[in-house]
């Protein structure tokens, strides 16, 4: 694998065209976009040298295998290549949140739609949630947090996909996996009764 300069620490996974892992090479918790949002107050799956995001179930298991093996991120990185995934690295990206839309109704009203669909979905999700609102740099969409202990987050695209993160994953990491195109099918926000209130 071609190393890459010391200020890059996040990562792309891909199999074939497929995007099947972002990759931060820091201590944090590893994210499954393949499975229900967490249980309130359930603990998060931590790792010690990387913080993930697992974009395709069936790539789950043997990622998270080789991470568990790996002594290290490189080592980790390393197996992947030979296990015939691409690492692609990405410079890490911390760009200020925009301007005010500067008074343009259009742009409002697009905002003002996202947030609709982001508390639609919470409401699935969330019993009588208080909900702060953040515009996402470079057009992306927003963001609503539920900023309580299993609260979470939800990021919503100018399509109207979105992408719910538990509390326990900071906002950047949910922005770099929302931004690289990790959605939530939107069937996994139809809470039915199983019990992911809170």
């Amino acid at each position: 694998m071609s190393d890459a300069t010391g200020s890059v620490r996040t990562y792309r996974l891909l199999h074939g065209k497929r995007l099947v892992m972002g990759l931060r090479g820091e201590p944090g918790v590893l994210v499954s976009t393949s499975t229900l949002p967490p249980l309130p107050g359930a603990a998060p799956v931590t790792h010690p040298f990387a913080t993930a995001t697992f974009h395709v179930a069936e790539c789950e298991g043997e990622l998270g295998a080789l991470l568990r093996e790996a002594s290290d991120l490189h080592a980790f990185l390393d197996a992947a290549e030979r296990s015939g995934y691409a690492v692609e690295a990405v410079e890490d990206r911390t760009a200020p949140l925009p301007p005010a839309a500067g008074g343009s109704d259009a742009a409002s009203e697009g905002v003002d739609r996202l947030i609709v669909v982001g508390r639609a979905h919470f409401a699935q999700l969330r019993t009588d949630p208080v909900l702060n609102v953040i515009e996402l740099p470079d057009g992306l969409g927003v963001c609503l947090v539920h900023a309580v202990r299993g609260g979470g987050k939800i990021y919503v695209a100018p399509d109207e996909s979105a992408l719910f993160a538990g509390s326990a994953v900071d906002f950047e990491t949910g922005l770099d996996a929302f931004r690289d195109g990790a959605r939530t099918p939107l069937e996994k926000f139809d809470n039915n009764g199983s019990g992911t209130q809170g």
